[in-house]
């Protein structure tokens, strides 16, 4: 179990899954619940890699697990719907798509789930299912889950949420919960200067630079992810992102500008980054209440730019 040896600071979610691991006792479903970016995905790997390892032909195994091509695993994540034509979350990011409402888990993909679990596993004892951001489930998509889990026989489902509490109680109680932590400063810098990542961060003050590692919640990944998102906004609009402005007029202008520059997944990044701001430093819980309404109505496809026309004449009104 050496692989573990490169997980930090997840001792009592290593602890779980090694005993299962060494005692070959596993539940029918995991729920991977903590922090994005602390080792969830990577946790998972080293996982179901022991399990699926029948032949232990270990190297082969993992190879498989990485390009996402054992027989015997499948891998779900949240996805967009584009003229009709189904695209994953990461392909969207990757290439830049400017997408107007989030990505769903929507029932075609609990569907090709119950169809893969009907099939005998080809080169193990079990069929794996790992669905990531699980929270991002819509509610038919969530209630036939919940039927899948109540049959599963061979199937071992690994579900990876940083929010828990946006799942169906029944959900979370068929699962065996795999708690994972934010990082303490010593580990999370650590594994930041080990990155081969290069961080571009002469452009940003180091007040920001501050401002990204405290959103990071002790997680290496998440500031990487953190990072990345403040490096994708033009430094023209970032210089106006404090949200304040001096009459209605820039107030509707600055609406128009983040809508035209940021999909709505960096919006989404945009309003949790300004909220953890706000109240790390001002404590202005009214602000706060106003970007999370923002996000709400994001999340439920009101109309990007009037939400934050709404939202920032309100902000300023306080100011």
């Amino acid at each position: 179990m050496e692989d573990f040896e490169n997980i930090y600071g997840q001792d009592l979610a290593i602890k779980i899954l090694k005993s299962a691991i060494l005692k070959e006792h596993f539940s029918p479903a995991y729920l991977f619940s903590g922090p994005d970016g602390v080792g969830r995905k990577k946790t998972a790997k080293v996982f179901i890699n022991a399990i699926l390892d029948k032949n232990r032909d270990k190297e082969s195994t993992k190879r498989k697990i990485e390009s996402n091509n054992h027989p015997d695993l499948l891998w779900i994540e949240p996805s967009y719907i584009i003229q009709g034509k189904t695209i994953s979350q990461k392909k969207a990011i990757s290439e830049n798509l400017n997408i107007k409402s989030p990505p769903q888990i929507r029932l075609n993909k609990i569907k090709e789930v119950i169809e893969f679990l009907g099939k005998k596993p080809l080169e193990s004892e079990r069929s794996i299912v790992i669905i990531e951001d699980i929270e991002r489930i819509n509610e038919s998509a969530s209630n036939a889950l919940l039927k899948t889990l109540e049959d599963t026989n061979t199937g071992l489902f690994i579900l990876i949420t940083q929010r828990p509490e946006k799942l169906l109680s029944t959900i979370k109680s068929r699962c065996q919960i795999v708690p994972f932590i934010r990082l303490n400063d010593n580990q999370l810098n650590k594994i930041i200067h080990k990155s081969k990542v290069v961080q571009e961060t002469d452009d940003i003050p180091n007040e920001k630079v501050r401002d990204l590692l405290d959103f990071s919640y002790g997680s290496p990944g998440r500031y990487l992810i953190n990072l990345q998102y403040w490096l994708g906004i033009s430094s023209s609009l970032r210089q106006k992102l404090e949200l304040k402005a001096t009459n209605q007029i820039e107030s509707l202008k600055l609406a128009k500008e983040i809508t035209d520059e940021l999909n709505i997944e960096q919006q989404l990044w945009f309003i949790d980054f300004h909220q953890n701001r706000i109240w790390r430093k001002e404590k202005n819980s009214i602000i706060v209440k106003q970007l999370e309404e923002l996000r709400k109505q994001l999340l439920n496809y009101v109309q990007p730019r009037l939400a934050w026309e709404v939202t920032l004449l309100d902000i300023n009104l306080i100011d």
